[in-house]
C-alpha cells in the first residue's frame, strides 16, 4: 500500500492507531483535595496513592490500591480556633472503562469501593467560653465508595500519564470528643495526576 503523503510530499507525521497493552501495571497517584465534613475546618489536604492493575482488554481494568490523605484542622463548628492533625489510610478495588479504543488521548470513567481508617486530633479553646477547651483523639473505620473519571495520554507501549477528579464517601460517623460527638459528613472531592507502567513488552 502506497506511504500517505502530507501536503507538500513528505511522509505523514500524524500519529496511527495505538495498540493497548494488556496484562500488569503499577500506577502511582497524586492527589490535591477538598475535605468535606460539615463541622470540621480542613486546610491543606493532599493525598497520595499506589496501585497494582491488570488490564483485562482493551477497555477494561482494574485495580487494587492503597491511599493516605493529609489535612491540617484549621477550627470546628463552636471552636473556631481548634488545631490539629487528620489522616485518613484506605485500600481498595476500582474498576475503569477507557473509551476511544487505539487513541493516544482516552477518557475514563471508574468507580469502586473499599476500607479506610479516618484519624482525628485537634483540640482549641470553645467560642462560648474560651477557658473551656475542646479535645478530641478519635479514630474511625468504615466502608468506602468512590466514583472517577479523567482521561489517559498514551505516551509509550509501555506508560501512560492521566489526569482526572474523584468522589470518595465514608460513612456518616460522628467524632468523639470531651463535648460529645461531632456530627458531619465524611467525604472529598479530589483531583490527581496518574502514571501507569505497565510489565512486559
Amino acid at each position: 500500500m502506497a506511504q500517505e503523503l502530507d501536503p507538500v510530499g513528505e511522509p505523514s507525521k500524524r500519529a496511527g492507531p495505538v495498540a493497548e497493552q494488556h496484562g500488569v501495571y503499577v500506577a502511582a497517584r497524586g492527589y490535591g483535595s477538598i475535605a468535606d465534613q460539615n463541622n470540621i475546618v480542613f486546610e491543606d489536604t493532599f493525598e497520595v496513592a499506589a496501585a497494582l492493575g491488570y488490564r483485562l482488554s482493551d477497555s477494561l481494568r482494574t485495580e487494587l490500591e492503597y491511599a493516605w490523605r493529609s489535612s491540617d484542622i484549621a477550627g470546628l463548628n463552636g471552636a473556631s480556633t481548634a488545631s490539629g492533625e487528620f489522616d485518613s489510610h484506605s485500600i481498595g478495588v476500582h474498576a475503569y472503562w477507557d473509551f476511544r479504543k487505539n487513541s493516544h488521548f482516552r477518557p475514563f470513567v471508574g468507580g469502586g469501593g473499599g476500607w479506610g481508617v479516618q484519624d482525628f486530633q485537634f483540640a482549641g479553646p470553645a467560642d462560648a467560653n474560651p477557658n473551656f477547651i475542646v479535645v478530641a483523639d478519635d479514630r474511625n473505620d468504615s466502608l468506602y465508595w468512590n466514583a472517577l473519571t479523567g482521561v489517559t495520554w498514551h505516551i509509550s507501549s509501555d506508560y501512560r500519564l492521566a489526569f482526572g477528579v474523584e468522589y470518595v464517601s465514608y460513612s456518616d460517623q460522628a467524632v468523639e470528643s470531651n463535648i460529645g460527638g461531632i456530627d458531619g459528613i465524611n467525604r472529598a472531592y479530589n483531583f490527581f495526576l496518574a502514571s501507569r507502567w505497565f510489565f512486559g513488552s
